[in-house]
């Protein structure tokens, strides 16, 4: 396993997989273009409603002579897809595409810069990341470009330059709004009254961007229907420890329950905080980042399969902290590998797909368990502002 393992790596040189996720990324697009409509709707979903701003008409409720399904994003995503609404449909899903994994390679390749051998981390971690972030792209969904803005935002904020930091993390607010919680680890930098000022100004200007199209009433109605829209929205799938739950041990599917599971999860993740003394350590800060990015999709109520390139990604960040794996930590990662990220696709068939798999959550458990991991691995680390990254175990 370990020759095999090493002869992909030999053969995928980073320049290559860099260049194999554009080129399956367009190919997503074109295959979603050819199958028809119904298989680009989320596309049409974040490119037209900018028709309903030139109109200066709602662009919540259902628009089907636009898109089927409800709008469930900001007015500002509305107005900054405008370039897209423009463009015939495939080249449009192309650059959509592109876009996103443009964002994705940027924010892993500035996230790992400071690394020991940066070209080799970047070269495991894509390759960690490329199958989830695949399933994104062929359902056309932002979740590319709101990971890739995250990790952009942190490395910005890694190096004191606030600004570029707080313009990624409010852009991720205002395309899917939990990607601004990553804006919390300024609590681990300097200059952190100067980022609150940026956070501050960059909400501002994107809120009031619309402004260049609509009215300031119609703008205020448009966010309120906004907010409504994300009370009201449905549950997803829940490929998440809420669907674990439920499928394995039968707990009843009420919000009650969901609170008590959340809560959970939010303490878990908060305790680590405390330990104050690891704040400036470079091994705490970065386990401490993948540990949230797992926790934000593991215990998502929201979780589907497309937004789980976001916990793979905190899967891979974990990964490149280990400088010696233990057994445990690869066949954890061998889980992922097979079980999250391949069990959706044809490797596997479609009935144990439709048996076993979906019905039984199987794709969120060896994210769990990494989580779990990641946790463990905290706790345990020493309390020490000298420990080096590349002791981690």
């Amino acid at each position: 396993m370990h020759y095999v393992l090493q002869r992909v790596l030999h053969f995928l040189t980073l320049p290559r997989v860099v260049g194999l996720y554009i080129v399956l990324f367009i190919a997503a697009a074109l295959q979603n273009y050819l199958l028809g409509f119904g298989n680009y709707n989320n596309y049409l979903m974040f490119a037209k409603p900018f028709h309903n701003l030139l109109l200066n008409k709602s662009i919540y409720g259902l628009h089907p002579n636009l898109y089927f399904d409800n709008y469930k994003y900001s007015p500002t995503f509305a107005w900054l897809m405008g370039p897209f609404y423009y463009l015939p449909n495939l080249l449009g899903m192309i650059l959509w595409n592109v876009l996103n994994t443009v964002v994705l390679l940027a924010g892993a390749w500035f996230y790992l810069s400071d690394e020991k051998d940066p070209a080799h981390q970047r070269q495991v971690a894509l390759l960690i990341i490329i199958l989830e972030a695949l399933i994104t792209a062929q359902n056309l969904q932002s979740n590319n470009l709101i990971v890739g803005s995250m990790l952009l935002g942190l490395y910005f904020l890694r190096n004191e330059r606030v600004w570029q930091a707080a313009f990624f993390f409010v852009l991720c607010l205002f395309i899917k709004f939990y990607g601004v919680a990553a804006a919390g680890f300024f609590l681990f930098y300097p200059k952190k009254p100067q980022f609150i000022l940026a956070m501050i100004v960059w909400t501002a200007l994107f809120a009031i961007a619309p402004l260049t199209m609509i009215p300031p009433a119609n703008l205020m109605s448009e966010y309120r229907e906004w907010f409504e829209v994300i009370i009201e929205s449905k549950l997803g799938l829940q490929v998440s420890v809420m669907g674990i739950a439920q499928a394995w041990f039968g707990m009843p599917k009420t919000d009650a329950n969901y609170r008590i599971i959340e809560a959970i999860g939010a303490t878990l993740f908060l305790l680590p905080f405390l330990r104050f003394g690891l704040w400036k350590d470079r091994l705490f800060q970065r386990r401490m980042i993948s540990y949230f990015l797992l926790f934000m999709i593991v215990f998502n109520k929201m979780a589907e399969s497309p937004t789980y390139v976001m916990a793979v990604t905190g899967v891979a960040l974990w990964w490149v902290t280990l400088g010696e794996p233990t057994q445990l930590d690869r066949i954890l990662l061998a889980l992922v590998i097979v079980f999250t990220s391949l069990s959706p696709t044809d490797i596997f068939p479609a009935i144990v797909q439709r048996e076993f798999f979906q019905p039984y959550n199987i794709k969120a458990l060896p994210c769990l368990l990494v989580w779990a991991r990641v946790q463990y691995q905290i706790w345990t680390q020493p309390n020490t502002a000298s420990h080096s990254l590349r002791h981690a175990s």
